[in-house]
């Protein structure tokens, strides 16, 4: 994805000369520049607990740019404005997959093109929420800082026209802070595969414990403590996508996001390769 992003931002500088008298090329970050000037619409639709999560994370939490709930329908009346930013809640299926595995929450544009589908879009963010089928429960408790990792990322891209095209993985540059921080993982978020040995190498201020423990930790703002979230689906494929983070308890920073793809030695959840990566940073 970073290939194709970088690809696409030199295409953009070379053609700036090419343009020249033939009308000017809006680039991704003018197209996002206007996004704090512009009301975002929260859509609010299927799952009711989900939604008053939603609805009470983004009344205390947002605060990047004017937003309004809506329902469902009101963005599809909507949505081929040009006047709106929309966040909603999406299912997403990949390749293999027979059905949506992973929930994720996205932050589009609209625009004329959204007569096509929201695929058609100008797609800002779209950060992986929870499985589809059986989730946690733990995006519950998360999704504030889902929605601040969110807005910091809008910023960035707002910035300069190369980081218009960054990722999330661009949050990765804050993994030597994980230097001196208490690490919380629940034993749910480690891959079957994750060596026993590996673990037992790692300092003491790497804690493995019970979802509720981790939970509570995050909930209570921990100073210096940062927790495990894994985003896969329920039943995965041979394929199917396994996001893992670190994430700050009392910033809501992103301090690690990696993505693998499942198959019969990379399991759901961190692997061998993600904990010998960490141990290095510290």
């Amino acid at each position: 994805m970073m290939k194709r992003s970088i690809i696409l931002f030199l295409a953009v500088c070379l053609a700036g000369p090419l343009a020249f008298g033939q009308g000017q090329i809006t680039t991704r970050r003018e197209k996002l520049k206007d996004f704090t000037s512009k009301t975002t619409k929260v859509v609010l639709a299927g799952n009711e607990i989900l939604n008053e999560a939603l609805r009470k994370s983004v009344t205390s939490h947002w605060d990047l740019s004017p937003y309004e709930f809506c329902s469902g329908q009101e963005f599809e009346n909507l949505k081929t404005s040009p006047n709106y930013y929309f966040l909603l809640v999406v299912k997403e299926k990949f390749r293999r997959e027979f059905q949506p595995g992973i929930r994720a929450l996205t932050l589009v544009k609209g625009g004329p093109e959204a007569a096509g589908g929201l695929d058609e879009m100008l797609e800002v963010v779209t950060f992986p929420l929870c499985a589809t089928d059986s989730p946690s429960g733990r995006e519950l408790s998360l999704l504030p800082a889902f929605l601040d990792i969110i807005q910091k990322h809008t910023a960035i891209q707002m910035h300069t026209e190369f980081k218009a095209y960054s990722g999330l993985g661009t949050f990765n540059r804050n993994q030597s802070r994980l230097k001196n921080r208490n690490i919380y993982f629940t034993e749910a978020d480690l891959a079957p595969q994750a060596n026993r040995s590996v673990r037992k190498s790692l300092d003491e201020d790497i804690l493995f414990e019970n979802e509720d423990l981790v939970d509570e930790v995050f909930s209570n703002g921990t100073y210096n403590a940062v927790v495990s979230y894994v985003v896969a689906p329920s039943e995965p494929v041979t394929g199917s996508p396994c996001y893992k983070m670190l994430i700050g308890c009392d910033n809501h920073e992103l301090y690690y996001f990696k993505r693998h793809r499942i198959s019969m030695r990379k399991g759901k959840g961190f692997l061998s390769s993600d904990l010998k990566a960490i141990k290095k940073i510290r």
